[in-house]
């Protein structure tokens, strides 16, 4: 179904993607950008008794974990799995890059295992969700 690409006259990807990617589906899913919020509608990974320095504190990893469960669940609503990722699109409040940089990278390779879709990780200011470190959107190919 898909056919992943690493051309040659390109460097080695250095994270878990690919540079491209050729699919030939017979759908497309594409997951709105999900953020670490649980079915009953709180935001994962945040310790609401426990400040430090008047600065929450959020768990990256238990967010990143939550973020992926919500994809997860879209794609197999839609008849889809992480396999079908085929873009994937990571969104991160540059306050966590540091600890994007190790626990997240680590965090979301795990959740993917031997899928390596293209996409993009930006940093940005903030998220709707104010206690939300991450967002994350896919688009999925079926046959």
């Amino acid at each position: 179904m898909s056919e992943r690409v690493n051309p040659q006259g390109m460097a080695v990807p250095v994270g878990q993607y690919s540079h491209a990617v050729k699919v030939a589906p017979k759908y497309l899913v594409f997951v709105a950008g999900q953020v670490p919020i649980d079915k009953n509608g709180n935001v994962v990974g945040v310790d609401r008794h426990e400040k430090l320095r008047n600065h929450q504190t959020i768990d990256l990893a238990a967010q990143v974990r939550q973020t992926f469960a919500n994809i997860q669940a879209a794609l197999e609503a839609a008849g889809a799995s992480i396999k079908s990722i085929v873009r994937l699109d990571t969104y991160v409040v540059a306050s966590a890059m540091n600890e994007w940089r190790t626990i997240g990278r680590t965090v979301k390779a795990e959740m993917l295992g031997e899928t390596h879709p293209p996409g993009a990780t930006v940093f940005v200011a903030g998220l709707m969700i104010p206690d939300a470190l991450v967002e994350i959107s896919a688009i999925a190919a079926i046959d």
